[in-house]
Parts: C-alpha cells; sequence; structure tokens
C-alpha cells in the first residue's frame, strides 16, 4: 500500500445534477460490473461517477478482419451519443477491441483514450487473463480504467516503474504490476480535480495474480 495523500484543488462546477464522470456500458457487458467500477473510480479520483443506459455496439466499428472493434471509432461514437455537458465518458465493453501500433494496423489493447479530451474506452475483453480469479478481474479492470479516464483528465504515459499510468502495451503483466499513481502523476492529477485523495491504486486493485 501506497502512503495516501491528502490534495485539495479546483477543476469542476456545473450543477450537481450532471456527473464529473460517466461509464457508457456498450453492448453485452455485466451491470454488476459495470456498477462496482463506478464506485472504485468514484472512490479512487474523488469525482461523481454516474453508469448511463446500455447502448448497442456500433457496427460501423467492426472489424470484421479480426472479429473486434475499432477502438478510436469506439470513442468517437462515444463523444456522439453522451451529452457533452459530461466532462469525461468512460465506455466499457466486454468485446475485444484494437487500434494501430506503429506498422500495424490491428493491435489489441486493453483501452483507449484521448489525452485532455472527454471519452475513453476500456474492455474486459482479456481481463480473465491467467485464468483470474474474480476479484483480479476486478482489480485489473480498476487499473485499467483509472488509466484510462487519468489519460481524459490530462495525464500522459509516466515511465516510473509501477506507476498507474504505465504504458501497458496490451500486456496484463503491465497492469498485475501496478501499484498507483507515481509522486509526479499524483501532483499532476491534483492539479486537475478537487477531490483526488490517494495516489494508490483503487482499493480493489491490492488483488494479485495468483
Amino acid at each position: 500500500m501506497l502512503t495516501s495523500c491528502i490534495l485539495a484543488l479546483t477543476l469542476f462546477s456545473r450543477p450537481a445534477s450532471v456527473p464529473e464522470v460517466a461509464l457508457q456500458p456498450l453492448g453485452d457487458v455485466d451491470a454488476g460490473v459495470v456498477e462496482g467500477l463506478a464506485r472504485e473510480l468514484s472512490s479512487f479520483f474523488g469525482l461523481s461517477v454516474a453508469v448511463l443506459p446500455h447502448e448497442p455496439l456500433p457496427e460501423s466499428a467492426y472489424y470484421a478482419p479480426r472479429g473486434r472493434y475499432r477502438a478510436e471509432d469506439l470513442v468517437s461514437f462515444l463523444d456522439q451519443v453522451t451529452s457533452s455537458a459530461i466532462p469525461h465518458v468512460l465506455g466499457v465493453t466486454s468485446r475485444d477491441i484494437s487500434a494501430p501500433k506503429g506498422e500495424i494496423a490491428d493491435w489489441g489493447v486493453l483501452g483507449v483514450a484521448r489525452l485532455g479530451g472527454r471519452p475513453g474506452i476500456v474492455s474486459t475483453y482479456r481481463l480473465r487473463a491467467g485464468g483470474a480469479s474474480d476479484a483480479l478481474f476486478a482489480a485489473r479492470l480498476d487499473r485499467v480504467a483509472a488509466h484510462e479516464l487519468g489519460h481524459t483528465l490530462g495525464l500522459p504515459h509516466c515511465d516510473a516503474p509501477r506507476c498507474l499510468m504505465n504504458d501497458a502495451r496490451g500486456r496484463i503483466r503491465s497492469v498485475d504490476a501496478s501499484t498507483g499513481l507515481c509522486a509526479r502523476c499524483a501532483r499532476a492529477l491534483a492539479e486537475r480535480t478537487s477531490r483526488f485523495n490517494s495516489s494508490q491504486a483503487p482499493s480493489r486493485a491490492s488483488a494479485r495474480t495468483p
């Protein structure tokens, strides 16, 4: 466990009825999984998090040659179908997603988000790797979602060992190794949200690989 740090600055000002973060379930994703994720993200970031009604996955984002969905197309879809009054939107899907990576046109990923932008997307598809228990699955999802939401809050990838903002490069081992935000990323996040209260990973993220 990392030492918690209490940080207080100001970012948001809007009607109380509008959440600061919304989770958008896409396709056949377990409602309980999304609700649990909402609680963890709200606790970790200190932001109000709401769960929106399910939306079907857009056919336009489907990449038939690999049987999965293009993450950037899903991010664009989220930008279109959710209210612009919500500052940060994170889609959650159980289907495999992919994005271009260098010369590779279709690289499987855990999540994608626009740095300093509004939408992002995470997939649970790869989080059961290695026969993960329910607890480890939930911890992995918490970390991946916190990482992508961190991008929307302006945090870039970080090279500090075990930082939550390390680039996982599609590898689940990098997710499992994360313990939370490094001091530099914690300070940067504190400048962007008034209620961020701990650099340690979301509470369920204490689970480890078997």
